[in-house]
């Protein structure tokens, strides 16, 4: 495609406007003297875009891992830093749309805004949020395997709950041999393990927290408390271990904790 041209008499005049032009329609523009072309304005990068993840999915082919609840507390406390968040309900269940519903049926309002992922267009649909300025988080289902591969395609970074026990992780294996083969495939692939629902006076909980250091992980674990039970429908307040996770994820990809 042939850039636009301007003169350099002409650019004296028109910067601003072509500058806006340059922002809006992302294309470039090529400055030139007597016909010959001297420079070209090109779109620029936000360089935090880059280190900033601005899409994070929640995957597991296992269902009953707490996705759902792990995405709408960490919607919460990504909204809590000032940030602009979305949550994209990939799930059949669409249990964080629900979960919008009974909040607004109370008159609750949630720092953050759920709406339905487009299955067909679930890349596009994030990406363009993203693009827009959203932090966008993908509550995605159990045993979708096309679904995880689209979320875990466009987002950032991938989150993979489990739980700590024998059959969750026995059971953690096959979403990672997929996710394993997408990293295989994308050059800029991250992904991390979450431990979920640890409790401290369970033998098997330490066991498994141990198992899981031979893969990819966050150090952060979120602990078993009884307020992650009885939250749906209200707006998430035990943010701190969320937090935290935000944190560790912008530390290891290098942006402002």
């Amino acid at each position: 495609m042939t850039s636009k041209r301007v003169g350099v008499r002409s650019l004296r005049e028109e910067l601003p406007e072509v500058l806006r032009e340059v922002s809006e329609t992302g294309q470039p523009v090529t400055v030139t003297r007597h016909g010959q072309p001297m420079a070209t304005i090109v779109p620029g990068v936000p360089a935090q875009l880059s280190a900033r993840p601005r899409i994070i999915a929640l995957t597991s082919l296992k269902g009953g891992v707490g996705k759902t609840t792990l995405t709408m507390h960490l919607a919460a406390a990504i909204a809590q830093t000032g940030e602009s968040v979305v949550v994209l309900d990939a799930d059949e269940e669409v249990s964080a749309l629900r979960w919008q519903q009974h909040a607004q049926a109370e008159g609750v309002t949630l720092p953050f805004r759920v709406q339905a992922a487009d299955r067909n267009s679930l890349m596009r649909q994030a990406r363009q949020l993203a693009q827009a300025g959203q932090t966008v988080v993908i509550d995605t289902p159990p045993n979708n395997r096309e679904v995880l591969k689209s979320a875990a395609t466009v987002a950032d970074v991938v989150l993979v709950p489990v739980l700590p026990t024998g059959m969750d992780i026995d059971r953690l294996a096959t979403t990672l041999e997929l996710l394993a083969d997408l990293e295989a495939a994308l050059p800029r692939f991250n992904y991390a393990i979450v431990l979920n629902r640890f409790d401290a006076r369970k033998g098997m909980a330490h066991e498994a927290n141990a198992a899981l250091n031979s893969h990819p992980r966050l150090d952060t674990v979120v602990r078993s408390l009884s307020a992650y039970e009885k939250v749906f429908g209200g707006s998430p307040t035990e943010l701190a271990q969320f937090r935290e996770i935000w944190d560790e994820i912008l530390g290891a990809m290098g942006g402002p904790a």
